[in-house]
């Protein structure tokens, strides 16, 4: 309570912040010129407009420091202001020009704290810096400009954090991936170009087809670029999907062209690439493998594989097309290397055929559905009612216990469904099982229930009992949904990344499933909701855009703490 208390005290004064203009690049308004702050692109409205008194600029302090996540504790009898944003705090006192800073030396100010006029002003420049952010003074527009340190503006491109369950996944305005030994390198299209963004540098290559599906890079340093092109003729011998190879330098390689064959026929080839769904890639045993959603000519959507062998770019050439992994109405897509069975291990969300989250093992035609989504009798092809799923897909990953499927879903398989809401769950199973069993679980608990398997029934036909093994519950939300969770592989451990309607979390579960770290507030730091976060060096990384605004982030998972 003693935290309430000072807030309480705190929120009685009008606290003011002082901008000191240096002489480097920054001018001193005028008296009488009306002055605007933004902060991270938001203007940020005072109950009082900023003022100048002697050639210097005050602004509230209380609305800028909400702006940027930070909390202002004022000390009454000591005269002192802390502020503490994520692992900083900055301690400063009414008429020192020493500001500590938790964990480095102490700072010497211009201009030290004050009260002036019954308000306390302080340096906004030295704060916002000792926080994480940059301060500039646009002449032009009279405006003072706030924004994080290392902020890349990326105008036009959208959110990489979704807000609410959607019944299918996309592609991310921003591609993330692991760089070599180096950490997060990502990809974003600027002015039809694409800037890959490494630890080392930046270079930008041409946009050879208009669709990006995803960017990967493999332990040499090479980059792979999926791209597709939209077939707006009849003909369904047209290339759609292509795979590019380039150096670490950015100069192309070789280019691969694929019509997206599957057991549907000519007629079932790619038509539209990266539709109402996702396009994920794994390097395993000299190949890259890459499974994505796609319109059909036929006028269907399903998933679709296909590869290439890195070291010359040939195609991946399947025994026959029954042996490509295909999944009906697939809208969210996943796919790693096993190391413990040794082959490419494919997961898809399907709404149609089979109904639920599909495994598919390469070169195995026979899929595995381990997961059920609920559907009502009598669906009679209505997709109001069938592309409702009342679940998601995170993806896979694994562990030395085995491999994990990771999503949310509400908990019954019947009509309880429609009203439950969603919750994160896990199930690890052995990648080298041909057959759905409950021996290839570890741990966890059957989810029985009812459910139509028969999208095109008009008979009100009864329902089909139906088990799923192994799942185990993660979270028990009964307010709120688990909107766009993600998973990755950390040291043998799992983390897990999501967002609800007001929050976004993270929670780290053991090889085998046990939850080490509950779930745990992120504080609202957004995500990219649509791509994999990056594990390095004990951390987890990933890109994120909110209102034009590229930044990296970061959970450093060894010691359950937030980074930004």
């Amino acid at each position: 309570m003693r935290g309430c208390e000072i807030m309480k005290k705190f929120l009685t004064l009008l606290l003011v912040l002082l901008i000191c203009l240096s002489a480097a690049g920054m001018v001193f308004p005028g008296p009488g010129d009306r002055i605007s702050v933004m902060v991270i692109g938001e203007a940020v409205l005072f109950d009082q407009p900023p003022i100048v008194v002697d050639g210097r600029t005050l602004v509230p302090l209380r609305a800028v420091l909400e702006k940027v996540g930070a909390t202002v504790g004022w000390d009454d009898q000591t005269k002192t202001i802390t502020v503490t944003k994520s692992d900083t705090e900055l301690t400063l006192i009414i008429d020192s020009q020493t500001m500590q800073v938790s964990g480095e030396p102490d700072v010497l100010l211009d201009v030290p704290p004050q009260v002036y006029n019954g308000r306390t002003l302080l340096p906004i420049r030295a704060v916002a810096e000792k926080l994480g952010y940059d301060v500039e003074w646009n002449v032009e527009t009279r405006t003072v400009v706030i924004e994080e340190t290392g902020t890349v503006m990326v105008p036009g491109h959208a959110n990489t954090q979704i807000t609410g369950v959607r019944n299918w996944a996309g592609v991310s305005s921003v591609q993330q991936f692991r760089y070599m030994d180096e950490g997060l390198a990502y990809a974003i299209v600027r002015d039809n170009r694409l800037l890959i963004t490494t630890p080392g540098e930046t270079f930008s290559i041409e946009m050879k087809y208009p669709k990006l599906g995803d960017v990967v890079s493999d332990e040499d340093g090479n980059f792979y670029v999926v791209w597709g092109r939209d077939n707006n003729t009849s003909n369904n011998t047209t290339e759609t999907v292509f795979i590019s190879k380039y150096s670490q330098e950015g100069e192309h390689v070789a280019t691969t062209g694929f019509r997206g064959e599957s057991r549907m026929g000519a007629n079932g080839n790619t038509k539209e690439p990266f539709a109402s769904g996702g396009c994920v890639s794994a390097f395993g045993n000299g190949y890259l493998m890459v499974n994505y959603a796609r319109g059909m000519y036929n006028g269907h959507q399903s998933n679709n594989v296909v590869g290439v062998r890195i070291s010359d770019m040939s195609p991946f050439v399947w025994n026959n097309v029954w042996d490509v992994p295909y999944v009906s109405h697939s809208f969210n897509q996943s796919v790693i290397w096993s190391g413990a069975a040794r082959e490419f291990i494919y997961a898809d969300h399907g709404d149609a055929y089979p109904r639920g989250v599909v495994i598919n093992r390469h070169g195995n035609n026979r899929s595995m559905l381990l997961f059920h989504f609920y559907l009502e009798a009598n669906a009679n092809f209505n997709m109001g009612i069938v592309n409702r799923t009342f679940a998601q897909l995170a993806g896979l990953a694994e562990t030395s216990t085995g491999v994990a499927l990771v999503g949310a879903s509400a908990k019954s398989i019947g009509n309880a469904a429609k009203t439950e809401n969603q919750n994160l769950f896990v199930q690890i199973f052995d990648p080298r099982a041909s057959r759905v069993s409950s021996s290839m679980f570890t741990g966890g608990e059957a989810r029985r229930g009812a459910t139509s398997t028969d999208i095109n029934d008009n008979r009100n036909s009864p329902l089909t009992n139906v088990t799923d093994y192994g799942v185990i519950w993660l979270t028990d939300y009964t307010d709120t949904d688990v909107i766009a969770p993600q998973v990755v592989t950390a040291d043998d451990r799992l983390v897990i990344l999501w967002s609800t309607a007001n929050d976004t979390c993270y929670m780290v579960l053991s090889a085998s499933g046990e939850v080490l770290t509950p779930a745990t507030s992120l504080d609202g730091l957004p995500l990219n909701s649509y791509e994999p976060p990056i594990y390095h060096d004990g951390a987890i990384y990933w890109a994120v855009v909110r209102n034009g605004r590229l930044n990296i982030r970061c959970i450093e998972i060894n010691v359950n703490r937030l980074t930004d």
